[in-house]
């Protein structure tokens, strides 16, 4: 995985840069729902729904994640390119080695017949944001900042009309 936001922009050829938005989530009394909006709002016209739905949950995963875990001010970038997206949750968070490199679903190591015998209450209730994020994206990575780190998540839409 390329350690850089610039460098996944780069290596998924995502042409230059139309677009910039920003949200800030402090005091913010539903920051998922914004979060949601902004990346609907802006990629409706620009892939199709199941790509769009991808981004959304990914961004979802991503704020949910940082107000979980490390609270204090989150903000959320929006990049728009001629071929895709980057969105950057920024946290105050320092350990990125709390991160994995290659998140796994809690249920990877089940097969078919365990998986089958899963029910409700047996469903881990968290620990699939990341999965979720690495399933969704096209390629995702986090990065030091000087206040904390960003994770940033890139989309690659396909057959956009921009």
């Amino acid at each position: 995985m390329p350690s850089t936001a610039a460098e996944l922009i780069q290596n998924q050829a995502l042409g230059h840069l139309v677009d910039h938005r920003a949200c800030y989530f402090n005091g913010v009394a539903e920051p998922l729902l914004l979060a949601r909006r902004t990346v609907r709002d802006a990629l409706h016209d620009r892939a199709d729904r199941e790509r769009v739905d991808d981004a959304v949950l990914a961004t979802d995963e991503l704020v949910a994640n940082a107000l979980r875990h490390v609270g204090g001010p989150v903000s959320l970038t929006l990049d728009l390119y001629e071929k895709g997206a980057a969105v950057g949750v920024a946290d105050r968070g320092t350990d990125i080695t709390a991160i994995p490199a290659a998140p796994a679903s809690l249920l990877a190591d089940l097969d078919d017949v365990e998986a089958g015998e899963i029910g409700d209450d047996d469903l881990p209730e968290g620990g699939q944001g990341l999965f979720l994020v690495a399933h969704c994206a096209t390629a995702w990575c986090v990065d030091r900042t000087a206040a904390g780190k960003i994770v940033t998540a890139v989309f690659l839409l396909t057959g956009s009309d921009v």
